[in-house]
């Protein structure tokens, strides 16, 4: 295999925990989780019923700090 192969596989391979906000918890075992930008998104878990949770490739990991933040672009 090419190492600009190999290279390139490594990037699709990494996943990443986020943290978001929890909107909904719903009876289905998903959540309706909002991200810093506001956008929404329902991922699975229900363990966490308010506050912050990390997620990682559309699974609720845990619960998160609720820490403050501020985004700055470059």
């Amino acid at each position: 295999m090419s190492n600009s192969l190999q290279r390139f596989q490594s990037v699709l391979t990494k996943s990443y925990k986020t943290i978001v906000k929890v909107v909904s918890v719903n009876a289905n075992g998903t959540t309706l989780v909002r991200f810093n930008d506001g956008s929404e998104s329902v991922v699975l878990g229900d363990s966490v019923q308010s506050g912050s949770v990390y997620i990682e490739n559309g699974r609720v990991i845990g619960p998160a700090p609720d820490l403050p933040f501020t985004e700055i672009e470059v």
